[in-house]
């Protein structure tokens, strides 16, 4: 596990985009090539719509884009067809990603709202790369897949950092798979593949339901405000027993934090997992309704060696179960909830559902 003082990068200034394993490079300017690309999409299809299964390319708005690694879409990699989406856009933006695996480091520009991307299954469609922060300069830079935009929405799809396990400690070697600074983001069976820091849920309010989150230490860190539902988290162990959580809210009338519904945590080892570690002084987290394998360290929760946060942080279970939910022994300063307090975590009312999810699921 690496140390408390190790800390991680702040640096949020997003390095031209580098597509690993690919000849599709943004090395220049990422509006030009953007500008290019879609023109060249809609000369390509100017007369007619591609037709894949019963999936189709809707030509004026481009509303539909396909991307085949055997040349049946529009585009061979997931990249060129992100690069063909409009900037400023708000009419809906549907990307089909059929089954492979794509070898490369994609982002989602601010400016790109309203995208969903679909592929045909999270076992068969996966977007990955071998990044770290030591390689880029930052653990943001290291992500697979980066979305700043809002309204984005993935389905079926597996995003993966494939980067070796470090082991416990080890420096500069965060590898994150995916990355959302975005607000209004949510993720339906997806899968988040890595070790060291998986998925850096940043900012804004996202929501992820029926997905696999597979990782070692942190492996879910960042600031942001998310509903984790129906989702398997599974810790690969390490020899410190790794850490399911590093939320890192900084203020006490921040709304951000982590809630974990009806999910299940599953790995081998003995029970040193904890179930999160207080990167930021106000850190929220909160279990409901979860199982646990025999793999939950006894405390459960660590206050990153500064005494004074074991005051200010939120750490809480709510009817748990499984060999791992006993909260004896767990440190004085987590909790276990009423039916009244657990109620404000236990539905998209905590992400402010009621704006956004109900119309993008």
């Amino acid at each position: 596990m690496k140390s408390a003082s190790s800390g991680r990068s702040s640096c949020f200034v997003i390095l031209n985009l580098l597509l690993v394993s690919s000849t599709y490079v943004l090395s220049t300017s990422p509006q030009l090539v953007q500008s290019t690309a879609r023109a060249d999409f809609i000369t390509k299809h100017k007369n007619d719509a591609i037709e894949l299964g019963t999936k189709k390319s809707a030509i004026g708005a481009v509303s539909t884009i396909v991307v085949h690694q055997g040349g049946l879409g529009d585009f061979k990699t997931v990249g060129e067809a992100i690069a063909a989406i409009p900037q400023h856009n708000t009419a809906p933006i549907t990307v089909y990603i059929r089954a492979g695996v794509y070898e490369e480091q994609v982002v989602i520009l601010k400016t790109q709202t309203h995208v969903t991307l679909v592929g045909d299954g999270r076992d068969v469609t996966k977007i990955t790369s071998r990044q770290t922060a030591g390689a880029t300069g930052t653990t943001y830079t290291s992500s697979t897949f980066g979305i700043s935009a809002p309204y984005f929405t993935a389905k079926n799809i597996t995003f993966e950092n494939a980067s070796p396990i470090p082991v416990d400690g080890a420096v500069q070697q965060q590898a994150v798979a995916l990355r959302t600074t975005g607000d209004f983001n949510a993720f339906y069976g997806c899968g988040f593949l890595g070790g060291q820091d998986t998925l850096y849920d940043d900012r804004g309010r996202h929501y992820f339901k029926d997905c696999f989150i597979q990782g070692s230490v942190d492996f879910i860190f960042g600031d942001g405000t998310s509903l984790y539902a129906n989702c398997q988290l599974n810790v690969i162990t390490t020899a410190g027993g790794g850490s399911l959580t590093a939320q890192k809210r900084m203020y006490a009338q921040e709304q951000s934090g982590y809630s974990f519904v009806n999910c299940v945590v599953t790995g081998t080892g003995p029970p040193a997992v904890l179930l999160g570690r207080a990167w930021g002084p106000y850190s929220r987290v909160v279990f409901s309704y979860t199982y646990f394998d025999n793999i939950i360290a006894p405390q459960g929760w660590f206050d990153w060696n500064i005494p004074a946060r074991q005051s200010t942080v939120f750490y809480a279970q709510y009817k748990c179960t499984g060999p791992g939910a006993n909260e004896n022994g767990r440190v004085a300063w987590s909790h276990e909830l009423t039916d009244a307090e657990a109620a404000p975590f236990l539905s998209t009312s905590f992400i402010d559902g009621n704006l956004w999810v109900d119309a993008q699921a």
